[in-house]
């Protein structure tokens, strides 16, 4: 995609943004959060990524969402013309979680993740950063999940889906703090809180990004980075999650793959209210009851991956 076309996305996106924020049950994550608030714009971003902060049963959520959403999308096309916005159904449920917006040729999305709901550290009104206010000629304001809830997140993406977006961002922050003990915190609860095995994501398997880099990628980035550097951040941050979890992590992680969490292991009691661990539980505790000889082969390859 050409630069002015992310440019375009990105004055969208800061339109759009303050009417999203009217509603306190939303916090900004992902990349957007970390590019244009937390750091001064070392690449552009070009979604909206929200966390649901409430801790309700699935149902009650689901409907508090699309009911926000439809708030939300009423208020831009109010206030927006001639921006269009499409509530999209998701899913088997046919969850509405997003919205599509459009003004002429540029599209940017508003997306809730219906899983991952709630937080364990508290939230920050942060201003858009000074560049972000330079180039747009625009001042927004956002409210914003945690650093370490933000870099987690990121870390967890990052090593799913290695996408050069993702690794871009973890290259900085490798290269600035590193895996703080925040951004521990963080993690660790991504990983448990996460669709796939714990050993999986600290192990994963490589993935060739050079189409995506070139057509999801080129363009956005202020600083250098190259494929190259995409493919090796990618092994440093698995050297550095290797490094940086304690006995005790290891143990949290491996208790949690076993079905028997030993919640005393992780710093932030909170965590065991989340949605999202808790249902990760009760599918492994299901998986475990259904095909145990399958758990127990996963938790042997688990162990091997934290204490070898």
């Amino acid at each position: 995609m050409a630069v002015e076309q992310y440019r375009d996305q990105v004055r969208l996106l800061l339109d759009v943004l303050p009417l999203v924020m009217i509603e306190p049950v939303f916090a900004l994550k992902g990349g957007t959060a970390i590019n244009l608030f937390e750091w001064d714009l070392p690449r552009l971003s070009v979604d909206i990524d929200l966390t649901y902060l409430p801790v309700q049963d699935r149902t009650t959520s689901l409907g508090a969402i699309s009911e926000a959403l439809a708030r939300i999308k009423a208020e831009i096309e109010r206030r927006l013309p001639p921006t269009r916005v499409t509530q999209t159904r998701q899913g088997q449920e046919g969850m509405e979680v997003k919205l599509n917006c459009q003004r002429g040729k540029t599209q940017i999305k508003v997306e809730v993740n219906p899983t991952l709901r709630g937080h364990l550290l508290p939230l920050r009104d942060l201003p858009c950063s000074g560049r972000v206010q330079e180039r747009f000629e625009a001042f927004v304001e956002a409210r914003c999940l945690s650093h370490g809830e933000l870099f987690g997140g990121k870390i967890c993406a990052a090593l799913d889906r290695q996408h050069p977006r993702d690794l871009f961002d973890v290259k900085r922050l490798l290269d600035g703090e590193g895996l703080v003990d925040e951004v521990r915190y963080g993690f660790i609860a991504g990983l448990v809180s996460h669709g796939r095995p714990v050993a999986e994501l600290i192990q994963p398997k490589r993935k060739d990004q050079g189409a995506t880099f070139k057509a999801q990628f080129e363009g956005m980035p202020f600083e250098p980075f190259s494929y190259e550097d995409h493919v090796a951040t990618l092994d440093r941050l698995v050297a550095a999650v290797g490094a940086v979890l304690d006995d005790k992590d290891r143990r949290f992680l491996e208790s949690f793959e076993a079905g028997d969490p030993e919640w005393s292991d992780f710093p932030l009691p909170a965590i065991r209210e989340l949605p999202a661990p808790q249902f990760k539980l009760m599918n492994i505790r299901r998986f475990r009851e259904a095909q145990l000889q399958r758990h127990q082969a996963g938790l042997a390859i688990l162990h091997e991956v934290l204490f070898k």
